[in-house]
């Protein structure tokens, strides 16, 4: 169950320290290979099945542990409001790390990751393990749509992680999010938004939506697009007949889903990082309208991208 971060070409990742990203990879498939020899036994399919089943009790228990510290961290009145949400971005971080190590993700990174802070991020949105994906890069708070909030554990985790929670369909709300964002930025924390406003098949990306632009233009915060493909599963290309694996989209039910990805033995996700963009008296439609452009040429490279490395065993 691989958890690589990898960088293409020598270019940075999110650690500077020698033989990290090794040990995740060198672990990663050493466990993987383990896991693919035991199912071509002929009891392969209970092996199958519990593999699911380890998979879903790690993430449940991984869950759980983590509301502790998250917790706390909103619990202890002598840690300062600003301080306060960077150490969640920061334990937001590791538990995406642990979540994609548990899941068997590959992440393989081109272009800098960004270690100054803040930064308005945006990125285009195919599943629910983009959270993960982006999540495990950088620390970072997510913004989502409200009804999040009421899913059984995970909001409340992602409640605890100061995830910003917009309800489109009223525009007072949205007016109290940006002005909740702009309190994120303000804290020294990278935002995280899917302009897109929905998932789709992976396949291209939508037409952005320009109103939560508005914060970075007024702040003149750099926006840094992000494109995201999910290349591999089980080593092998994504296909028009196995995209439907990975993309979460229209009116698919998240429980089978999720249920069928646990039983995925590695999964391959390349992540490409532009250049900053800055609003410089831009208004939010022709910024949005750029960033939009830049994670469109960025998945069209990553789509034509060769692979440097291996997607797995």
């Amino acid at each position: 169950m691989p958890y690589a971060m990898s960088s293409v070409q020598g270019e940075k990742t999110y650690s500077d320290r020698p033989g990290e990203n090794m040990l995740y990879s060198d672990m990663g498939l050493f466990l993987t290979s383990a896991v693919h020899r035991t199912i071509k036994k002929p009891w392969g399919a209970t092996c199958h099945a519990l593999l699911k089943a380890y998979r879903a009790a790690a993430l449940l228990l991984l869950c759980t542990g983590t509301l502790v510290p998250a917790f706390l961290i909103g619990a202890l009145p002598f840690i300062r409001k600003d301080a306060r949400m960077r150490m969640r971005a920061r334990c937001m971080t590791l538990w995406a790390r642990a979540c994609c190590f548990l899941l068997g993700m590959r992440v393989i990174t081109t272009g800098p990751v960004p270690v100054t802070s803040p930064i308005f991020i945006v990125s285009n949105h195919c599943s629910y393990l983009d959270i993960l994906v982006i999540g495990s890069l950088m620390p970072a708070v997510f913004i989502s749509k409200d009804d999040v909030r009421s899913w059984p554990l995970l909001g409340l985790l992602t409640q605890l992680a100061g995830t910003v929670f917009v309800d489109r369909g009223s525009k007072s709300a949205s007016v109290a999010s940006m002005e909740e964002i702009r309190g994120r930025l303000r804290s020294g924390v990278n935002v995280v938004l899917f302009p897109e406003g929905t998932t789709n098949d992976g396949r291209g990306i939508l037409d952005f939506k320009s109103t939560l632009f508005h914060v970075p233009a007024e702040t003149d915060t750099p926006l840094l697009p992000v494109s995201l493909r999910y290349s591999h599963i089980n080593s092998l290309p994504v296909t028009e007949e196995t995209k439907d694996i990975i993309a979460w989209y229209g009116d698919m039910e998240f429980l089978p889903h999720f249920r069928s990805l646990l039983g995925l033995r590695s999964i391959t996700v390349r992540v490409r990082f532009a250049g900053p963009l800055y609003a410089a008296g831009q208004g939010r439609k022709v910024l949005s309208s750029h960033a939009c452009a830049h994670v469109r040429d960025g998945y069209e490279a990553l789509c034509t991208e060769r692979d440097h490395f291996p997607a797995g065993p």
